[in-house]
């Protein structure tokens, strides 16, 4: 759990209930198109402050660019007649040419004014960059372009194979060149991988400055898959600390350690932050002129060993003034090995990862070339490979009578500290779901995807892990069975919330049941403050969690499971006898997902679970809000809409504002809350009290103003999936969908009036029917 205070927590909760709600009147007035804000006292600056932040995508008037790299000095080697690609021996260097534009792509000039020193000249043009481990452990690099290599390309006329080898280092691969359509791929088979020396592949990359920008020299921008989506504009260099480099599916505890929870210490004065956003596609994605140019990167395979990195210009080498991004693939790491019960010692892995690495540039141009097309490409590219569902409904159809989905968290009973020995919490029990439903459908709410977490014996918190008997306190099997009917019988979805992937020191044996790590110590995430009830989360043995999946399928085969943690996580393991590398743990995770009968809710829409989700809870609305982040996107819920319902963070968590409710309605997502019966200070003292206010009778009114406005807004696009997003002025945004409706978003305090008799109240919303 996030640390905070708990001093705060009841003058936290004024500020909640204070909470800015619609007048009566306002409430009217919103019909299915258009909704005005309730007046607020300073709302205009606060808004205003809120829609110029990179939580936001920001209105950028479209400028033209033009290519400045050609052709010259290069050979044409492919070509299918949409693409060209174009090699020049001595820098070993790609360009390539779009025939529907002629437009040029590649690396950087060779001009030395861009400041780049001989080393990020070759590695800035060269065609594969590597990392190796010498005889020593040490990490060294080099390019392609360096003379450490013997390079032999076999040219065809829409491929090619490039043999690559190294007498020094005693490592040789080949990798392949293809043109298809509009796509360039490149791909290296593991078999042509050999390490005859004493030397070890660390990892492989492609033309690192592919598509890189010098400052601002050329208008556009790049799309980082983080969060919802961010862009990053091309800008002047500016000495950044760092730059987004994110492994796909997150770290890898059992290797490496992950910083971001030590950085949530409820002792410092941040202790309202929260942690930061994982990757949510192993994609990214290059602009050169919005509506001009543009390429989508795509990770095809491999995966689980790549690192996506979008390097700001300035950030990293004070000396490199190019925004770029690459993905790296992993075949050797470094890591720290137990030599003894005190000492461990860097050690290289002995065992080359299984990688088969696969990179795809898809280039867009014209109208696709945004990150809008970025998102219809690669929704398209999912759907044909069976790893996003078609939707079932026809758009606009799906929830035409029972309204859209909410999703509602309710806690039944939660561990709580004691002073001697730990009790139970009961803070919602099967009779008084049924009656905070009741009071839902008599506002007109019944399309409840209810979950119910906190229904094992001991509680949410408390419950020993691969336990799965119901909590007397919460109500008996009768009691569950009768809740699910009654929220099924009234148009809603019914699941049993399920962590299998991590657990707290009172559920476990972490010694017997955590994984492993290299050093075989238990994997744990610590959060550095001693006040919290459990500050160390244990990742589970896979074999334990697989085995957990599994078993709740079979027992619990009425009842659809909230699978906690089992999109979000990756972890590698290192028990004795049982060790199991990251995609042996992805294959035995996504078998056991893919066993269950009944429907599964993630709580993130990693790739490698998104075949067996029935819908996403948690979905973020922003990108992390890194410095050098522009803008936010709704890249991820392109993707996703008309395919996998996906609902926002909660809105009774600082998710309520009115500029949250135009978020979602302008993002396509469902509203969700946590709540429960009981009074907010049973939540003192267990696992959950930094959550603050959960209770229902504080939150309803809230609950049903939200859920009749995003309703209103969303019901005539319920089932579509988004064509295009645009901002068309400052914090005014359309977002059309494929079933010829249009939902306009305006954030400010004055109307916005548009071509074809369109009027956007201001902190409002209108619903533009049949635009095509």
């Amino acid at each position: 759990m996030l640390s905070r205070k708990r001093a705060g927590i009841g003058l936290l909760c004024l500020l909640l209930l204070a909470a800015p709600v619609l007048s009566a009147q306002a409430q009217e007035t919103a019909g299915a198109h258009g909704a005005a804000a309730a007046e607020e006292e300073g709302s205009s600056d606060r808004i205003w402050q809120e829609v110029s932040s990179n939580r936001h995508t920001q209105y950028v008037p479209q400028e033209e660019a033009e290519s400045l790299l050609t052709t010259d000095g290069y050979e044409k080697k492919l070509d299918n007649g949409i693409l060209s690609v174009w090699y020049e021996e001595k820098t070993q260097s790609i360009r390539v040419e779009d025939a529907r534009t002629g437009y040029v792509w590649g690396c950087s000039l060779e001009d030395e004014a861009y400041g780049l020193n001989k080393g990020w000249r070759a590695r800035a043009n060269s065609l594969c960059y590597i990392t190796y481990y010498d005889i020593m452990g040490k990490e060294e690099s080099a390019g392609l372009s360096e003379g450490d290599f013997d390079v032999q390309f076999q040219w065809e006329k829409e491929s090619a194979v490039c043999y690559v080898s190294s007498k020094k280092l005693g490592i040789s691969f080949a990798f392949g060149i293809e043109l298809d359509g509009p796509s360039l791929r490149f791909s290296v088979d593991d078999s042509s991988i050999q390490e005859t020396g004493k030397s070890r592949l660390g990892s492989l990359s492609f033309v690192q400055f592919f598509g890189s920008v010098y400052e601002d020299s050329i208008p556009g921008y790049a799309l980082a898959p983080d969060g919802s989506g961010a862009l990053i504009r091309f800008q002047r260099s500016r000495a950044y600390n760092s730059a987004y480099n994110k492994k796909v599916y997150g770290y890898d505890l059992s290797m490496e350690q992950s910083n971001v929870l030590s950085n949530l210490n409820g002792n410092r004065n941040d202790d309202y932050a929260t942690e930061e956003y994982g990757l949510s596609f192993p994609v990214w994605g290059m602009v050169h002129g919005e509506n001009q140019n543009a390429f989508l990167a795509t990770v095809d395979s491999g995966e689980q060993y790549a690192q996506i990195s979008i390097v700001p210009a300035g950030a990293e080498a004070e000396n490199v003034h190019f925004t770029r991004a690459y993905a790296t693939f992993i075949y050797h790491a470094a890591y720290n090995e137990k030599v003894s019960n005190s000492q461990t010692v860097e050690v290289v892995s002995e065992e080359r990862n299984a990688v088969n690495a696969e990179l795809t540039y898809t280039f867009l141009t014209g109208a696709d070339a945004n990150y809008s097309g970025m998102a219809r490409c690669y929704r398209q590219m999912l759907i044909e490979q069976g790893r996003l569902p078609q939707p079932e409904a026809p758009a606009g159809t799906a929830g035409a009578d029972a309204g859209i989905p909410v999703l509602l968290n309710v806690i039944g009973a939660e561990v709580k500290e004691g002073f001697l020995s730990n009790t139970l919490a009961e803070l919602t029990s099967a009779e008084e779901a049924q009656a905070i439903l009741d009071r839902l459908q008599e506002e007109g709410i019944s399309n409840v995807t209810f979950l119910l977490s906190g229904w094992i014996k001991g509680g949410y918190n408390g419950a020993d892990f691969g336990d799965l008997r119901v909590e007397k306190k919460v109500g008996g099997w009768d009691e569950l069975e009768e809740l699910r009917d009654r929220v099924e019988g009234q148009g809603g979805s019914f699941a049993l919330t399920l962590n299998a992937m991590t657990a707290n020191e009172d559920q476990i044996n972490p010694n017997q049941e955590a994984a492993l790590s290299t050093i075989l110590e238990p994997v744990r995430e610590t959060v550095p403050n001693p006040s919290l009830m459990y500050p160390d989360t244990y990742h589970i043995n896979h074999t334990l969690s697989a085995e957990l999946i599994e078993k709740a399928g079979q027992e619990l085969s009425g009842y659809g499971l909230m699978l906690e943690g089992a999109g979000k996580y990756l972890v590698s393991d290192f028990t004795v006898g049982d060790e199991a590398n990251r995609r042996e743990v992805e294959a035995e995770l996504t078998q056991a997902v893919g066993s269950l009968s009944q429907d599964v809710i993630l709580d993130a829409p990693n790739l490698y679970m998104l075949p067996y989700a029935e819908a996403v809870a948690g979905l973020p609305v922003s990108g992390s809000q890194y410095i050098y982040e522009t803008d936010s996107v709704p890249f991820a819920q392109m993707v996703l809409r008309g395919s996998v319902d996906y609902y926002s963070p909660y809105s009774n968590q600082g998710f309520y504002t009115q500029a949250s409710i135009l978020k979602m309605i302008e993002y396509g997502s469902y509203p969700s809350f946590m709540v429960m019966e009981a009074d907010n200070f049973d939540l003192y003292n267990t696992p959950l009290e930094n959550y603050f206010s959960l209770y229902f009778g504080d939150w309803e009114e809230r609950i049903v103003q939200i859920c009749r406005q995003v309703g209103e807004a969303l019901a005539p696009v319920e089932g579509a999936s988004i064509l295009s997003h645009t901002a068309v002025g400052e914090g005014v945004y359309r977002v059309e969908y494929d079933n010829g409706v249009a939902v306009w978003v305006n954030y400010g305090e004055d109307a916005y009036e548009a071509e074809g008799a369109v009027t956007v109240p201001g902190g409002g919303y209108f619903v533009e029917e049949q635009v095509r």
